[in-house]
């Protein structure tokens, strides 16, 4: 045992130093409930807009994933869906949307609404027919508990219906305990592991090994 301890020591200790950090850092877990529109639940609908499935190109555009998108209705249309926020924190909103069909050149106008705070947004359309899809992606600082993500068709001198499609909000991992936090707790736990001598062996390991990979 003490001849296992003695060699496989070091081993942990440099394990538990570089490895911890990762190990440690926040899931991303999706808060949006059905980001793909492929069912019928999460999601408001106003002012005209629905859920659409993709059908014929002229009629019914592709989605950008799956077989359904949210569509968007010009004259103030909205998409909404009440979200429950678990911890405050910093928050990645992204999402991706396309004009339903362009018969004109200019730039479409909408607004994304989350935690009280509006994002006045555009969509550049450079070529007639069909535009593409173009990933939108926010950051947002948001309190806990219940907020709403409202996407609003706005007015301007070019209007068409929009697509919406894969919308996701996750929490962005905030910093991992330092190096130096971590260090502390294991050299402290493997002396009592190891004992002394043992430890005095794997700390020496350790700065050799950093050493080598420094140069």
């Amino acid at each position: 045992m003490k001849f296992l301890l003695k060699v496989c020591g070091p081993l942990l200790l440099a394990f538990v130093l570089i490895v911890s950090p990762i190990l440690l850092a926040q899931a991303r877990a999706q808060i949006i409930t059905n980001g793909g529109f492929e069912t019928t639940t999460g999601w408001t609908y106003a002012g005209g807009s629905g859920r659409t499935q993709e059908g014929t190109i002229l009629l019914n555009p592709p989605a950008h994933s799956g077989s359904f998108y949210g569509t968007i209705a010009t004259g103030g249309g909205t998409i909404s869906q009440s979200i429950n926020i678990p911890t405050a924190g910093t928050y990645q909103l992204s999402f991706y949307l396309a004009p339903q069909i362009s018969l004109s050149l200019g730039t479409l106008n909408f607004s994304v609404q989350i935690g009280g705070s509006t994002y006045n947004l555009t969509y550049g359309i450079t070529i007639i027919g069909l535009g593409g899809y173009n990933l939108y992606t926010l950051t947002v600082n948001l309190p806990a508990g219940l907020t709403n993500l409202i996407f609003t068709n706005l007015p301007g001198l070019l209007t068409a219906p929009l697509r919406v499609d894969d919308v996701s909000l996750v929490q962005i991992p905030g910093p991992v305990p330092g190096m130096s936090t971590i260090s502390y707790l294991v050299v402290a736990l493997l002396a009592l592991v190891l004992g002394r001598r043992q430890m005095r062996d794997g700390v020496r390991w350790l700065r050799g090994l950093l050493s080598t990979s420094g140069s």
